[in-house]
């Protein structure tokens, strides 16, 4: 994926968004499929109120916390090997979990803001569709900015979607097709930052983020 030169000391896409259908093989997304869905950790989402309704889990790390990520979710590890860039150090993953009726309401990816207003939008997200119910119904991811619609992108499984942390984005609601969890429209995503030292000694190493529980 091509960058911009640095500018204020950030990265960006020199697109807003970059897909790669069949990222991954069929029984590696499998396994991430498996590992979410038999997580523990999984309940009501951690995140804000724009993801109310939705299911998951979140952790935020810094990279060299990576090691202790994977050593919890295996089944994870060709996917960060897919998609990490070289020049980010702090990361929140989430498995995102979608049902009828729900979706994600717009909003800008600023997770990091919650150890200081200094942390701004990640350089990039990165999304890989583990599980598309074949008769889903709605779901799309819709990028903005500056206001204006940009992409509209229908989930499709394996297919792995990079596009700019300084990107409004929204997820339209589920219609049809996910009426319980273990059906539902599944993404992996991760936020990732590239931080200035000062900014990374105020962030935890490695923070797991869980409302286990919930049920379908």
């Amino acid at each position: 994926m091509p960058f911009h030169p640095p500018w204020s000391g950030a990265f960006r896409l020199q697109t807003f968004v970059h897909r790669k259908p069949e990222a991954l093989p069929v029984e590696t997304v499998e396994a991430i499929r498996a590992a979410i869905l038999g997580s523990p950790l999984m309940g009501d989402t951690t995140l804000n109120d724009a993801f109310s309704g939705t299911y998951g889990f979140s952790f935020i790390f810094q990279r060299e916390a990576l090691s202790q990520v994977t050593a919890r979710f295996p089944a994870f590890v060709p996917y960060f090997e897919a998609v990490l860039l070289p020049d980010c150090n702090a990361f929140l993953l989430n498995p995102l979990l979608i049902q009828n009726g729900r979706g994600v309401n717009a909003h800008l990816d600023q997770s990091l803001g919650v150890y200081g207003s200094s942390y701004s939008c990640p350089t990039a997200v990165s999304v890989l569709y583990v599980q598309v119910p074949e008769d889903l119904s709605g779901g799309q991811l819709r990028l903005f900015h500056r206001g204006k619609e940009v992409a509209a992108v229908s989930p499709r499984p394996r297919t792995l979607v990079t596009f700019r942390g300084d990107l409004v984005h929204e997820v339209a609601p589920v219609a049809a097709g996910a009426p319980v969890l273990s059906s539902a429209r599944i993404s992996l995503v991760l936020e990732q930052y590239r931080v200035r030292p000062a900014q990374l000694a105020r962030m935890p190493f490695m923070a797991q983020q869980s409302r286990a529980g919930a049920s379908a």
